[in-house]
């Protein structure tokens, strides 16, 4: 049995909260977000869920702590969870774009008999890298086709001058490194981190970002090379309901991480 803690009650926190629910090995779902009304809220819904005021409850009182919150969660509250030897699963993966975090982090996971894991996200073909990439990689680069509504309010577009609903067509606003694409775009391109993380890292990953105006949802165009042959992905995700920011197919991974971890069964790499 598997107390479970939840950081964010979005739209893949309550994904999860309400997975949780359904899973007879799971007695308690204990829910914190900074604005307390999405918690009650969200636990009014689901018989097994409880609320917590404050978030190191929450931890103590959890065997696995799941953030879907933010970047700023992952570094303030992911210590704090592997270090009291507790199971962290990060579903805001971009936050190990930051090295130091992601090194310090895996650490804890040895010194306190820990574990630290990130669902694949809303990109398929991580089982593939992560194979591939034993025998070394060539190349890695995705290309990512996003929404208008997906993109409003990055910092990077107000910062280029770039105004999306001028665009008649599509067009590249982003071409560079993964690390790079992380920064300038940290609620968008979640999928550059775990490419980057199963892969060659993030600065060897290439990341091209086009806006288009006539998109209704994001795609996604994974392609490896290495000694191991070639392959590419491409994806077509339906957005979140309640945020075009997020693909439905992110929390579905967070679920299917969460179904693992419970099962102790593990398929693919």
């Amino acid at each position: 049995m598997m107390n479970i803690g939840i950081i964010g009650c979005g739209f893949i926190g309550s994904m999860l909260a309400k997975a949780c629910d359904d899973i007879n090995e799971i007695p308690k779902v204990l829910l914190f977000d900074t604005i307390q009304s999405k918690c009650r809220q969200l636990a009014s819904r689901i018989p097994k869920a409880h609320t917590r005021d404050d978030c190191m409850e929450l931890i103590e009182q959890s065997d696995l702590v799941i953030e879907a919150a933010s970047h700023e969660a992952v570094e303030h509250f992911g210590p704090i969870v592997l270090g009291k030897g507790k199971d962290l699963m990060v579903l805001s993966i971009g936050a190990f774009n930051d090295d130091a975090l992601f090194d310090k982090l895996k650490e804890l996971t040895k010194v306190h008999s820990s574990h630290l894991y990130l669902p694949s996200g809303a990109i398929a073909g991580i089982d593939g890298l992560k194979s591939a990439n034993v025998a070394n990689l060539d190349k890695v680069e995705l290309k990512t086709i996003k929404s208008i509504a997906s993109l409003e309010g990055a910092e990077y577009i107000h910062r280029k001058g770039i105004n999306l609903y001028e665009l008649k067509d599509a067009e590249v606003i982003y071409e560079g490194s993964a690390r790079d694409a992380v920064k300038q775009f940290p609620k968008n391109v979640n999928v550059a981190a775990a490419v980057s993380l199963a892969g060659i890292g993030f600065d060897k990953t290439s990341v091209k970002i086009i806006a288009d105006p006539g998109a209704t949802r994001s795609k996604h165009y994974l392609t490896v090379s290495g000694r191991f042959g070639s392959f590419s992905i491409k994806l077509k995700n339906f957005p979140a309901i309640s945020n075009p920011k997020t693909s439905y197919l992110a929390g579905l991974s967070g679920i299917a991480t969460l179904r693992n971890i419970v099962s102790g069964v593990w398929i693919g790499t």
